[in-house]
């Protein structure tokens, strides 16, 4: 997690416009709700919050987990600025992630039923184990939102990108929600070259 603390000083200046309008496209698809719980895994510096905020307004909750510290840092400077509420950015290894780690963190009694995963699936260790665990947290009936950027054979500009963000976009990250989730589906969304493959979209409902 060291060059993720390093990162997070200079993420959002230097990454983060190439993947604002791919945000909101996620928040869209969540279909949150006012009192919606949404566990947003990586949770990175909080880009998407301003997103889920503004879909949910105050009565929602976010619960935003990261393993890099400069990360959360961030993310917790974010949601402070913001004045928000019901915003909790918690250290924890998505891999291991408890329903009682959340609970702690919310300082209450909570189940999300919506799961945002934003660029993990390309970056955690083992994503087939990872996402199992997130989607074990999920309640019955809840969406799940996955983004993430797949090159069957990453160019140049591929190859710099799973340099800089530690990643693996070979990965058909999709396929571990496409087994589980029901009435799955997968879209390309808007693309750039500085994404150094196509960015796509999958979502599906638990049970």
């Amino acid at each position: 997690m060291a060059w993720y603390d390093m990162f997070s000083r200079f993420y959002d200046a230097s990454i983060e416009a190439h993947y604002r309008e791919q945000r909101a496209l996620a928040a869209e698809a969540l279909d949150l709700r006012p009192a919606s719980v949404v566990l947003d895994a990586p949770c990175g510096t909080g880009q998407s919050f301003p997103a889920f905020r503004a879909a949910m307004g105050e009565e929602g909750t976010i619960l935003g987990a990261d393993l890099s510290p400069g990360m959360l840092r961030e993310a917790r400077r974010r949601a402070a600025a913001a004045g928000w509420s019901r915003v909790h950015p918690l250290h924890a290894d998505a891999g291991t992630l408890t329903l009682d780690a959340l609970r702690e963190a919310a300082g209450r009694d909570v189940r999300p039923d919506r799961l945002h995963v934003f660029l993990g699936m390309s970056v955690f260790p083992d994503p087939d184990a990872v996402f199992a665990n997130l989607w074990s947290l999920l309640s019955e009936g809840g969406r799940c939102v996955v983004v993430d950027v797949y090159a069957e054979r990453p160019g140049l500009q591929g190859r710099m990108v799973e340099v800089v963000a530690r990643a693996d976009i070979r990965r058909r990250f999709w396929e571990p929600l496409e087994r589980v989730g029901r009435d799955f589906e997968h879209r390309s969304l808007p693309t750039r070259a500085a994404h150094g493959g196509t960015i796509s979209l999958a979502t599906a409902t638990k049970g």
